[in-house]
């Protein structure tokens, strides 16, 4: 999963002499919350929403500038790294957004919105599902066997995810689309394999 297709791309720009409140402005117009800052091309920084609020005082919206309030140098990302890479930096830098540049031009924005848009989805969180986590060993085939009993009961998997493991035991959490689970865990349980409740 690329950022390039996960990113809002030709994002709206600022110079760094804008004011603050002609910033806010092109926010407002255009629903965003991230604003690239751009001097003769070049990415210079980035504002976001909150920086440009912490100028709140009426009469500076006016007076202040954008080069006075943005974080200079900002974290970027490439358009042909993966969501996953994005999300690592969003978290470890405890950010809200990325520009993303495509051959070392600004390309496109990513926000932990669109991360997490990205997660919802593959964890088939937008349709009904079940959820069953079962504790496992790190015997080889485990897995198959769990999804072989899932399949006999004419369960789907729509995704699966290590939750934790510890030593030789590892839980594992399957997103199955919805179906009767009594009949699946009886089964699961007879064949020695631990279902967390």
């Amino acid at each position: 999963m690329k950022v390039r297709n996960h990113m809002s791309p030709d994002p709206v720009t600022v110079g760094p002499e804008a004011t603050v409140d002609q910033a806010l402005n092109l926010m407002r117009q255009h629903g965003i919350r991230h604003l690239p800052v751009l001097s003769e091309g070049r990415l210079v920084g980035l504002v976001t929403d909150n920086e440009l609020r912490s100028a709140w005082f009426p009469a500076l919206l006016t007076e202040v500038q954008v080069k006075d309030l943005m974080s200079p140098n900002p974290q970027t990302v490439t358009a042909d790294a993966t969501v996953y890479q994005a999300a690592r930096l969003l978290h470890n830098g405890r950010l809200t957004g990325l520009v993303v540049l495509d051959q070392g031009r600004v390309a496109g924005i990513i926000t932990l919105t669109d991360v997490l848009g990205v997660l919802v989805e593959i964890l088939g969180l937008l349709s009904e599902t079940t959820r069953l986590d079962v504790r496992l060993r790190s015997d080889p085939g485990v897995l198959d066997k769990v999804h072989a009993i899932i399949s006999h009961h004419g369960g789907r998997v729509i995704s699966l995810a290590l939750v934790s493991s510890d030593g030789d035991q590892w839980v594992y959490s399957f997103r199955l689309q919805k179906m009767e689970m009594v009949p699946l865990l009886d089964e699961l349980r007879a064949a020695g394999l631990e279902v967390l409740e």
